[in-house]
């Protein structure tokens, strides 16, 4: 009985320093990598509601309306002297103006993967360098002229 116990104990004991090195020697690893790194800690920028006419044959057909997260690296930002806000609300607004081959109205799932990456490229092109990391999408919606007209007109009366 006591064997077995021992035996336990010295089986929790190899299990405990083994977890331990293999943590401080994953820990280690990170940590230089990191270091070696330029990229700062990033920060979170939320946009407000944008609203994008889309315009085809001359005609307004109707308005995607958009918010975008943009993440930003700090120690970039710290560098470049102004606020970012602008620059960044410019280059989505642009995307989905400029935007020629998706279709608003009947949107597709992988429109939306090209729109972000599009707006990501052309953020960091009007902030001068790779400021920005990533664009989330936090919210996207179609309205078409119709309804606009529509809910203009029953709120009027």
């Amino acid at each position: 009985m006591i064997k077995s116990l021992l035996l336990g104990v010295w089986v929790c004991l190899i299990s405990l320093g083994a977890s331990y090195v293999s943590a401080n020697y994953i820990g280690e690893q990170q940590g230089v990598d990191k270091s070696a790194s330029s990229e700062g800690p990033l920060e979170y920028i939320k946009s407000d509601m944008i609203s994008v006419p889309v315009i085809r044959s001359g005609k307004v057909q109707g308005y995607v309306v958009a918010q975008f997260t943009f993440a930003v690296d700090t120690n970039q930002i710290a560098k470049l002297g102004y606020e970012p806000n602008p620059f960044l609300i410019d280059a989505a607004f642009r995307c989905l103006y400029e935007n020629q081959t998706t279709d608003f109205s009947s949107l597709q799932q992988q429109d939306l993967t090209a729109l972000v990456k599009n707006v990501l490229d052309r953020a960091n092109t009007k902030l001068g360098g790779p400021i920005a990391r990533d664009v989330l999408l936090t919210d996207i919606n179609y309205v078409s002229r119709d309804d606009v007209r529509t809910n203009w007109v029953k709120k009027t009366h």
